[in-house]
């Protein structure tokens, strides 16, 4: 399957109320390890700005998920979403055909409008990122592996 038939098959996956697709601390490790073995630095912090869940630092290529959650979905979203910025990274830009963003937002709009909202708090030019990372966050675990895999792959290590 070519990169960009896995991203369609991806991107229009429907999105769930559920939280995370019940998500394990299993699903959570094996991400985490991916993004270690591709030389992203993952670490847990108390964060002190309002409202922040984790963020990834381009600069370092660290990622930080706070320490504000209460159950492994919300650990999940947010290594997910971070995760999303590293192959953002990986790939030179972003990560989806732009034929499939208005179905990405839409999909969005109906599972999770808060997410929706938050994205519009956003700088224009930073909006597609973060419409890529909070839809990818929601996909299940396999998927966002497989993605990060796709986009990220050649720099794992053994």
């Amino acid at each position: 399957m070519l990169w960009w038939q896995l991203l369609c098959v991806v991107c229009l996956a429907p999105l769930t109320a559920s939280p995370a697709l019940a998500v394990s601390w299993e699903s959570i490790d094996v991400l985490r390890n991916r993004l270690t073995r591709a030389g992203v630095t993952v670490v847990q912090r108390n964060c002190s700005r309002r409202g922040l869940q984790g963020l990834y630092h381009p600069r370092s290529d660290t990622v930080v998920v706070c320490r504000t959650h209460r159950s492994p979905a919300q650990v999940w979203d947010t290594l997910a979403h971070e995760a999303t910025h590293r192959m953002q990274r990986c790939a030179g830009g972003t990560i989806s055909n732009r034929r499939h963003h208005r179905a990405m937002y839409s999909a969005l709009a109906r599972s999770h409008p808060a997410e929706v909202r938050s994205i519009r708090r956003y700088p224009r030019q930073q909006q597609l990122a973060e419409l890529e990372a909070r839809y990818t966050a929601k996909l299940p675990p396999r998927d966002v592996l497989q993605l990060f895999d796709r986009y990220c792959g050649a720099q794992l290590r053994a």
